[in-house]
């Protein structure tokens, strides 16, 4: 799997955005994200790139725990691994 996530948790404070997110994607597989604002979609995409780290749940990505990674780890495995295409 190139990416595999089960059960995301994450907060912003009080407030739940992920709550027990779950997928997989096989390599060469390809994904898309929908749904209304304040959905929690680009809360999901920031923890399946390593950008921030859910509060819960685990995630692998190409066999790699990002969650167990430090900032720098998960910033240089970002570099190496992944692509991100921000909206304008």
């Amino acid at each position: 799997m190139a990416i595999d996530a089960r059960g995301l948790g994450f907060a912003y404070g009080a407030t739940d955005a992920l709550r027990g997110a779950s997928l997989r994607l096989a390599e060469g597989g390809s994904l898309a994200v929908m749904g209304s604002s304040g959905s929690g979609k680009s809360t999901l995409l920031h923890c399946l790139a390593g950008v921030l780290v859910p509060d819960e749940g685990e995630l692998y990505v190409l066999g790699e725990e990002l969650g167990a990674m430090t900032t720098s780890e998960r910033a240089r495995f970002r570099l190496a691994h992944l692509g991100m295409v921000f909206q304008l």
